[in-house]
């Protein structure tokens, strides 16, 4: 379980911002964006606002993701009245009748092949054991509450007030250094935004978890509300008091960092309000310069047309005029370019070193 919180640490802070949203956005790019077109420049204020927008999907998804493992993860344990096939709510009587029946289906002497024999006696086992805490009503109290670690107890733990001290021992000292740890990290600089909240959903956690243990009945807010729900709207099995407070555990931790990712993205840096008035501004100096362009265009015409009245009745003088115009250009302004020089330098020194060695002599 510690194993899967720091692995699901990492994907919240490491591995979504640095390589899934920017595979995300490249992608996307390239999929809605036509080819030749400009894609926004990384740094942008476009560029700044996509990257957002995609993190915080990728954050609600994987966020709702969390929840559906944890449902599942809760799901694929089970419990020892779902192993049995009894509701929460069996009396001695019934749970004694439908033994007998899984007796019938699984006694390991019903088994002729010796290997399933093997796994029908561990599986037969697991089923007497079942039996044997539900029937006993301090075990039964116990298990509710706290799950199937809390029968490790063993000989230390025979009545009820032993198995509620046992476990709500661990559960206090869990929190205790749940805030021993937050109040370090705001001392250090971190977890200083929100730190208000995070304390009293720890506090409120603690506190539910010692009311559930010290209830005599399961919450009714369990029995009459979440678990109707659960059933009408999905396959679950019914939760026992020990599965919400799994449940409300990992779900907690879990939206805290969900939270606490996805607020500061809602905040409008400075950066990006300045990147946005320097980007209106180029726009804004491109469409004068652009349009400076067309006026002297039109001016560079007209001038034009006044130099060449004079010779619009010959033709033969225009057509003098303009090959002297392009012999200008071409031996002024083309052949002036040291680029241009050098391209014809290398041109000739290819046609010498090419030409016969007489032809090379004759001239």
């Amino acid at each position: 379980m510690a194993f899967d919180g720091i692995l699901s640490l990492l994907i919240w802070q490491f591995f979504i911002p640095r390589f899934v949203v920017g595979f995300v956005q490249s992608t996307l790019y390239s999929i809605f964006i036509r080819a030749g077109d400009p894609k926004p420049a990384v740094g942008s204020a476009k560029f700044v606002k996509h990257r957002k927008q995609i993190l915080m999907t990728l954050y609600t998804a994987y966020f709702l993701f969390s929840l559906y493992e944890i449902t599942h993860d809760i799901e694929s344990a089970g419990n020892l009245y779902k192993d049995l096939g009894v509701p929460l709510d069996v009396d001695d009587r019934k749970l004694q009748s439908r033994f007998r029946r899984l007796t019938i289906q699984y006694h390991p002497d019903k088994i002729n092949s010796s290997a399933d024999r093997d796994a029908a006696n561990s599986y037969y086992v697991h089923l007497l054991e079942a039996r044997d805490t539900i029937v006993d009503s301090v075990k039964r109290f116990a298990y509710d509450r706290f799950g199937p670690g809390v029968l490790q107890c063993g000989k230390k733990c025979l009545t009820t007030r032993d198995y509620v001290e046992h476990s709500l021992q661990g559960t206090l000292l869990q929190y205790v250094a749940i805030i021993v740890g937050l109040a370090g990290a705001n001392a250090l600089g971190y977890f200083n935004e929100g730190a208000y909240w995070r304390y009293l959903a720890v506090l409120a956690l603690m506190t539910m978890e010692t009311r559930i243990a010290l209830r005599p009945d399961h919450p009714p807010a369990l029995v009459k509300i979440f678990n109707p729900l659960l059933t009408t709207f999905s396959q679950h099995a019914p939760y026992l008091p020990f599965q919400i407070v799994t449940l409300l555990r990992r779900g907690t931790y879990t939206l805290a960092i969900y939270l606490q990712l996805l607020i500061p993205l809602y905040r409008i840096q400075p950066q990006q309000t300045n990147a946005e008035g320097e980007e209106e501004a180029i726009h804004k100096q491109l469409d004068r310069l652009t349009q400076l362009a067309k006026d002297a265009q039109v001016d560079a015409s007209r001038l034009l047309e006044l130099e060449v009245i004079p010779f619009k009745a010959d033709d033969r003088l225009r057509g003098d005029v303009k090959n002297a115009l392009k012999g200008y250009l071409v031996n002024n302004m083309i052949h002036g370019k040291p680029e241009v020089r050098n391209a014809m330098g290398m041109s000739l020194a290819k046609r010498r070193a090419g030409a016969p060695a007489g032809a090379r002599g004759t001239k």
